[in-house]
């Protein structure tokens, strides 16, 4: 009797020892036909594109930053200028992965995943993207030359006439960084926040278009010295114009700055009462220069909004990081150039022209006279406030 009870017991452990492995290798072959079928199921990056691009223009701008008839531009324009995708890759899907790319700061692995493609696959076209992009950039990059008309912000009405002669603004921002250089060198490219960055100047016009870019710059660099070196590089002023910059330049015939020691942020200018917001002509002046040169600003702050990359780098080689630092002013440029862009973006740089309403009326003069380092025009201004 003891012995049967024991077969008995070691046949039901049997038993329940061949349902469990049946269990777990069904449990396993599900799992993987599972995972092939929707392998199977997924879409290609073509078909994801295709999709993309007939699905509401919302679509695309929440994917690749501009809408479906701004890809379809922007890849006539790639293809012009020998942009090829050989395969089963075509060239909307080839521009959509470095778009992505950009906006979303995605890494080679996420668009791999996302458009069904190995790494290397997708870093190979990434560059060939890019070498099309930085073709485009003596299109859509460009000095104004001496013809180059007022403003109409500047040419109409009275409050920015004095500023006619100016061609824009000029700043620097800080774009994070992972320099190529030994660690002993890295010290360089810490700015004063103590962040590793590249300091990127660029000068923009007053409809926020980027007309030149300096790139590649180390954080701890001061602007003054990337002006000069952008000098000496090819960077000119025509005769009788100039940009607008803030304190840290040096105040010039060709870079007109605000007057030191006087109030010039347009914040402390809106804390003021209405009726006291200028104390002098210096101030008015301030006020102004301030304004018109809130442009560049704005355009910084557009630019790494729509481009999520700027804000955290990759490390890549330190040229390719230049690269997308340019990359992004250009396509900046190329979605103001053509319609149909986002209307976000026409609400926001219509508020860096908005003309305030005029505090006092003060007739400005026909010209900022700015001898030899001293900028007079608001002396000029200061007899119609006293």
């Amino acid at each position: 009797m003891p012995r049967n009870l024991d077969e008995n017991r070691r046949r039901k452990r049997q038993r329940k020892y061949l349902a469990a492995f049946w269990w777990y290798t069904a449990a396993v072959k599900c799992a993987i036909d599972w995972t092939y079928l929707r392998r199977e199921g997924e879409e290609s990056g073509a078909q994801r594109i295709t999709r993309h691009l007939r699905s509401r223009p919302s679509v695309c701008r929440n994917h690749y930053r501009m809408n479906p008839s701004n890809i379809r531009i922007l890849c006539d324009e790639l293809k012009a200028r020998g942009l090829e995708c050989k395969g089963d890759v075509i060239i909307e899907e080839c521009v959509a992965m470095f778009l992505q790319m950009l906006g979303h700061g995605d890494t080679m692995r996420n668009l791999a995943e996302d458009f069904q493609h190995s790494e290397e696959t997708v870093w190979r076209y990434i560059h060939l993207v890019m070498s099309a992009v930085k073709r485009m950039q003596r299109d859509y990059i460009k000095l104004p030359g001496p013809d180059a008309p007022v403003h109409p912000k500047l040419r109409q009405g009275t409050e920015y006439y004095a500023f006619k002669d100016a061609l824009g603004a000029i700043d620097g921002t800080h774009i994070p960084a992972f320099p190529d250089s030994h660690e002993e060198f890295k010290e360089r490219w810490r700015n004063r926040k103590g962040n590793v960055t590249q300091n990127v100047m660029a000068a923009v016009d007053f409809d926020g278009r980027f007309v030149a870019v300096l790139a590649g710059w180390e954080g701890s660099g001061h602007d003054s010295l990337i002006l000069r070196k952008a000098l000496e590089q090819g960077f000119t002023v025509p005769e009788g114009r100039y940009y607008l910059v803030d304190s840290g330049y040096a105040n010039t015939h060709q870079f007109v700055s605000p007057y030191r020691g006087m109030l010039y942020h347009l914040a402390s200018f809106r804390q003021r009462r209405m009726e006291n917001r200028y104390k002098n002509g210096e101030e008015l002046f301030n006020h102004r220069h301030a304004q018109l040169r809130n442009v560049v600003e704005k355009a910084f702050g557009i630019l790494k909004g729509r481009f999520r990359l700027l804000q955290d780098m990759h490390p890549y080689k330190y040229e390719f990081q230049i690269d997308n630092v340019l990359a992004c002013c250009v396509i900046h440029n190329f979605l103001i150039e053509h319609p149909n862009f986002d209307v976000t973006y026409i609400q926001k740089m219509a508020l860096v022209m908005k003309v305030m309403p005029p505090i006092l009326t003060v007739p400005l003069p026909q010209q900022v006279y700015r001898p030899g380092g001293q900028v007079l025009g608001a002396v000029m201004l200061k007899e119609g406030v006293s």
